[in-house]
């Protein structure tokens, strides 16, 4: 008659919560999941106060990743685990997402740790900074603004500074309503944040017939024209002005010179006594 050989039941327990772990893990849901970013360090805690005689063992799911007996490091570093047992994860990349569980054991190879709590880690990778794309529609009378992020970053959408309700990629408005507004996105994870730069719309251009109804331009256009006619009235008074002035300063030398001409042509010239040497006054 052959014998069953009998497992240890430490053995056996053990198994059992690993595959209990697993089952929990297995259910797709992310509910526990205590979240990191790629880069960063983690430290998995030991809620247990370890004795100098037990044996602490952590796994990654279903893998021993460090083992100590006593003071020996069987599998693993010593700087894996701190003073008090907890595990140290350093630059953590996203295939160190997990679940990790201690198991701590006596000489005597029997779990005094219990049901030691585990740590579903999921790493994720920091959001990169958004960029929000404009493009217009319907005749550039509405325009649209795209956050581009990857598929499982939540959105938030700002306009001058105020949250919007919308939460999707994409915000759209009518280009005449939010002429000189600033739109941006934020973009996030469970363990970044990202804001885009803002952007304005340049679909729709103010332009002067289109905002201006009969009663705004009639007077307006009325009123540009008057201006307009008394700046070209004013233009012509002025050069009119000038050249009177230079007329003037030209023909007034003419004048002076020919009156001067004139009062000596009147003035009789005097006559001389050729004997006496004296001039005689024909005018007495």
């Amino acid at each position: 008659m052959r014998r069953v050989k009998k497992m240890p039941s430490s053995s056996i327990i053990t198994a059992v919560f690993l595959l209990c772990c697993l089952a929990n893990g297995s259910t797709g849901s992310q509910d526990d999941c205590v979240y990191a970013a790629t880069g960063s360090n983690f430290t998995v805690p030991l809620r247990y106060e370890l004795k100098e005689s037990d044996s602490l063992r952590w796994f990654k799911d279903t893998s021993v990743i460090f083992n100590r007996r006593q003071k020996q490091v069987i599998m693993g570093k010593n700087d894996d685990v701190d003073s008090t047992g907890s595990l140290k994860l350093t630059q953590l990349t996203k295939d160190k997402s997990g679940r990790y569980i201690p198991e701590v054991h006596n000489t005597e190879g029997l779990n005094v740790g219990g049901d030691l709590q585990s740590v579903h880690l999921c790493v994720l990778d920091r959001v990169q900074k958004p960029k929000v794309t404009v493009m217009c529609t319907g005749d550039k009378t509405k325009v649209s603004f795209t956050c581009n992020v990857i598929k499982d970053e939540k959105v938030e959408w700002f306009m001058d500074g105020k949250q919007l309700a919308e939460k999707g990629k994409m915000v759209s408005r009518v280009a005449k309503d939010v002429l000189n507004a600033n739109f941006y996105c934020n973009a996030s994870n469970r363990v970044s944040s990202q804001i885009s730069q803002p952007v304005q719309q340049e679909c729709y251009k103010l332009a002067f017939p289109e905002v201006c109804d009969i009663y705004v331009c009639i007077p307006v256009r009325a009123g540009a024209g008057i201006l307009l006619l008394v700046i070209f009235i004013f233009i012509v008074c002025c050069i009119q002005k000038k050249a009177n002035i230079i007329k003037d300063k030209v023909e007034l030398p003419l004048k002076k010179h020919h009156h001067h001409k004139q009062l000596v042509g009147s003035v009789p010239e005097p006559d001389f006594c050729a004997d006496c040497g004296l001039e005689v006054d024909n005018r007495i």
